[in-house]
């Protein structure tokens, strides 16, 4: 076939992105070996020559990503997830990893609040810094306000959230099974007798720990159709990033009766479940003597603490390296349905619990 074939006309034929076959005809990494196999069987199909040696035989169209310099994967990061080392971090870091393993390069940003103007494009918005012709893709780490998403996404870049929904965008979400957590954690404490259980959290923060909360609950509701002595639930909102809701909890709770307190604390993260186990212990409240405590993150600190912490363990480092996986997916494959991928959790017991 003498007649020069688009990378768009062979990516419409495929079901890819023009990115994917771009990388494949070129020999490049960011696409799987079954991926790269059939677009160069299509490229012998069309009768394409080879340019160079060593090339696959094509004649390139309009390519959207600069083949001088290898692609990047734009990872958008809240500043205070930023400094926050026991989970954030972590998936951060299998993210990179997952980025390595492809041969694609990451930027991190962290896009402000502020709407583009009539005449600045979202890419500019965004970081204006940036050759976007080089971008791959964008993983974009836990909540940012819906106005920040829907101006990545008019990117036009494929998109994953990590550990966030946004029911409105057309993009696939990774996350842990938050709902799952909630349920291992109370059904854990009730399978050691526990009656009164109290629950720490942080309403506004994040998706994730209004998931766990309601799994929590779907557990209690489950029990007290099966069994007929009753489970009391309280949950106590505190402002989690200020330090003062231990003190401020505190108070509270040696002004109630013994009968009265919590026989097992559930934090929405191992963090404040960490924080709050000590200052019971200050208070003269043992742990596991007077209460259990459960956390749910499965951070470092969680196994070294006096005493050791029980939580229900989430895969952080899995979290990012399956976000890589699910780009992937999505530049080989524009035109499939959104995917929503939860990693399953496990309990890890420890001397708190």
């Amino acid at each position: 076939m003498s007649r020069k074939v688009s990378i768009q006309t062979m990516a419409d034929q495929l079901g890819l992105s023009k990115y994917a076959v771009s990388r494949a005809l070129s020999g490049k990494t960011g696409v799987s070996e079954s991926t790269r196999a059939r677009v160069l069987e299509l490229a012998r199909a069309l009768g394409y020559r080879q340019n160079t040696p060593g090339s696959a035989s094509y004649s390139p169209g309009p390519n959207p990503v600069n083949a001088a310099e290898p692609p990047f994967v734009l990872i958008c990061m809240n500043q205070l997830n930023r400094g926050e080392p026991h989970y954030w971090q972590r998936v951060l870091s299998g993210i990179i990893s997952g980025c390595n393993e492809q041969g694609w390069h990451h930027v991190i940003v962290s896009p402000s609040l502020d709407m583009p103007g009539k005449d600045i494009t979202p890419e500019k918005a965004i970081a204006p810094h940036l050759d976007w012709t080089r971008c791959a893709g964008i993983i974009v780490m836990g909540a940012f306000p819906h106005t920040v998403l829907q101006t990545l996404a008019q990117t036009g870049r494929p998109m994953i959230l990590v550990d966030h929904q946004e029911p409105l965008l057309n993009c696939d979400t990774i996350s842990h099974d938050n709902l799952e957590a909630g349920i291992t954690a109370a059904r854990y404490l009730m399978s050691k007798q526990c009656r009164r259980i109290g629950l720490i959290t942080d309403d506004g923060r994040a998706a994730s720990f209004a998931q766990r909360k309601i799994g929590i609950e779907l557990a209690l509701n489950h029990f007290h159709t099966e069994a007929s002595e009753a489970v009391s639930f309280k949950t106590w909102n505190v402002a989690y990033e200020n330090g003062r809701w231990v003190d401020k909890l505190a108070a509270v709770i040696e002004r109630l009766p013994v009968e009265e307190r919590p026989d097992a604390w559930i934090g929405a993260n191992d963090d404040i479940a960490l924080q709050w186990m000590h200052r019971l212990q200050q208070m003269g409240i043992s742990v596991p003597g007077h209460c259990l405590v459960i956390g749910i993150d499965n951070v470092y600190t969680a196994a070294t603490s006096s005493p050791s912490l029980t939580t229900v363990h989430l895969c952080k480092e899995e979290l990012g390296q399956r976000a890589v996986e699910a780009l992937q997916r999505r530049i080989e494959r524009p035109g499939t349905p959104k995917e929503t991928v939860m990693l399953s959790t496990t309990l890890i017991p420890r001397e708190s619990a």
